[in-house]
């Protein structure tokens, strides 16, 4: 997906971490003009070449602060990839980012959210299918769709994403803090980085109104299966796993075969 082509002149990133950062770099890669927001700089940060300012949610003085009108305004797309974890108040944070996109007249906004506003029920997953969140994250994530779904930007397009994996940052990881995982035998709703990156790339070039993709890699291993192939492929250990614990999960599919393709995307209705 290419960003000038697709028409994405402009973007602007909430949420610069283990997804935003690539993100801005594709974006920018494809003459993207690209502004991003993050909690603190690091060394890393310093010659990037992204209007990129450091700012705490949390204070209430942040969105009266002039790099929004100097570095935002003026950018068609706004992406939120910010957790419910990184604030205190995540319905306010989301609220007061809303209204500032409202003041400027943003055309999209593309939402990073997850598959846990399914919840983990046993049941297969579509778009179609009532949320169920039963984690406190997870309903302020489904709280945050409501709000960028009721609002005023003409584009919402809320992209509800697999468990994130890449090879710097990986679950496998804290699998193999655990003297043993469970639930092996049950679906791995799992995305890769790079695909996620895709995906909010192709929702960001093909606004519809309002539009709602869940994007998770098929065909669904177990997360044995998972696990085992990418210990393989990281060349660590595999983790150990409950192998007499049956428990299984929602398995999440989405009603477009290729949801980081935007050319399998209808119109919205």
């Amino acid at each position: 997906m290419d960003a000038r082509s697709s028409g994405v002149n402009g973007a602007a990133i909430l949420g610069f971490g283990h997804l935003g950062r690539p993100l801005a770099e594709a974006l920018y890669q494809q003459g993207c003009a690209v502004a991003a927001l993050k909690r603190r700089l690091t060394s890393d940060d310093i010659c990037l070449p992204i209007a990129l300012e450091a700012a705490d949610l949390n204070a209430p003085e942040v969105w009266t602060q002039p790099f929004w009108a100097e570095h935002w305004a003026g950018k068609a797309t706004w992406f939120c990839l910010l957790p419910p974890s990184a604030v205190a108040d995540y319905a306010d944070v989301i609220g007061r980012w809303l209204a500032l996109a409202e003041r400027f007249q943003v055309a999209h906004i593309v939402y990073g959210s997850s598959i846990g506003v399914y919840g983990g029920a046993v049941r297969d997953c579509d778009e179609n299918t009532p949320p169920q969140p039963d984690t406190e994250s997870a309903r302020k994530v489904l709280a945050a769709e409501q709000l960028m779904w009721t609002s005023a930007v003409p584009n919402v397009s809320l992209l509800r994403l697999g468990g994130l994996y890449a090879a710097e940052r990986h679950p496998l990881y804290s699998l193999l803090r655990r003297p043993s995982a469970r639930a092996p035998h049950a679906p791995a709703n799992m995305l890769h980085r790079d695909r996620a990156v895709a995906a909010l790339l192709a929702a960001a070039g093909h606004p519809s109104g309002r539009l709602i993709r869940n994007v998770v890699e098929t065909p669904h291993p177990s997360r044995l299966d998972f696990y085992r192939r990418e210990a393989v492929k990281l060349g660590v250990a595999v983790p150990e796993f409950d192998l007499d614990d049956h428990s299984g999960g929602k398995k999440v599919y989405s009603l477009w075969a290729a949801a980081d393709e935007c050319s399998s995307w209808p119109e919205a209705t």
